[in-house]
């Protein structure tokens, strides 16, 4: 009878540790908090994917209009890319290819993320209303009214 008693001890003593172990909360996968948006832009050079225009604008001031304004853009600006760092500051690379040889590589502008992290402002005055902040999708639009007529821009950007 002590025999069945030990055996019986011994069962419920190792499946109370398989149960114990397997119901541990791993303290990196359970409580992880989701990046911040800061955390997001930071995360890595963004280069943009599409810039679109309603109505149609007149990007490069040559008389040709378009929705779809990534498509009629210089081969030289697509190439660009943002890196946003966390101390609020910016960093435009031109890419491979530059639009003017004697133009700087690089460049930076200011960032803040402002009302309530809903809308991004470059270099005090420039604001975007954010649309979409992911780990791999930047998207923002910006209203301006030209020659009477209110543009608005959409560009997303990807990693």
């Amino acid at each position: 009878m002590k025999r069945i008693i030990q055996l019986a001890t011994l069962i419920l003593g190792i499946s109370g540790g398989v149960v114990s172990l397997s119901c541990n909360k791993d303290d990196n996968y359970n409580d992880q908090t989701p990046p911040t948006k800061t955390e997001l832009l930071a995360a890595g050079p963004w280069k943009r994917t599409a810039l679109t225009s309603n109505p149609a604008y007149d990007w490069n001031a040559n008389g040709v209009s378009s929705t779809d304004v990534l498509s009629i853009i210089f081969p030289c600006e697509k190439d660009n890319f943002d890196t946003f760092n966390t101390n609020g500051t910016v960093e435009t690379n031109e890419g491979p290819t530059k639009c003017d040889a004697s133009d700087p590589q690089t460049w930076t502008a200011t960032w803040v993320l402002t009302d309530n992290e809903t809308k991004i402002v470059f270099d005090g005055f420039d604001e975007y209303t954010l649309l979409e902040l992911t780990e791999t999708t930047l998207k923002y639009e910006s209203t301006f009214v030209e020659n009477g007529i209110t543009y608005t821009h959409l560009e997303t950007y990807g990693h």
